[in-house]
């Protein structure tokens, strides 16, 4: 997982979320629901660049995972 990655995962969660979030914590965990991984997935878009789709956004076991998914996508363009 790149760190680059997991620093805009998180920056943009607590954004989303409006309180810090943690690499293990998971998006359901925090009180996600089909509206928060929208805009998690936007403000995700807005940092990356790409289309990001809000299932890999609940997909994933953690912040972390989600990191590595979005790295693992990235690699593979």
């Amino acid at each position: 997982m790149s760190e680059n990655s997991l620093h805009h995962v998180l920056a943009a969660a607590a954004a989303v979320f409006g309180r810090p979030v943690a690499a293990e914590d998971s998006f359901f965990g925090v009180g996600g629901d089909s509206v928060t991984a929208v805009e998690l997935a936007v403000e995700l878009e807005q940092r990356l660049g790409g289309d990001i789709d809000g299932e890999l956004v609940v997909d994933s076991a953690s912040f972390g995972a989600l990191a590595a998914a979005l790295t693992t996508r990235v690699a593979s363009r």
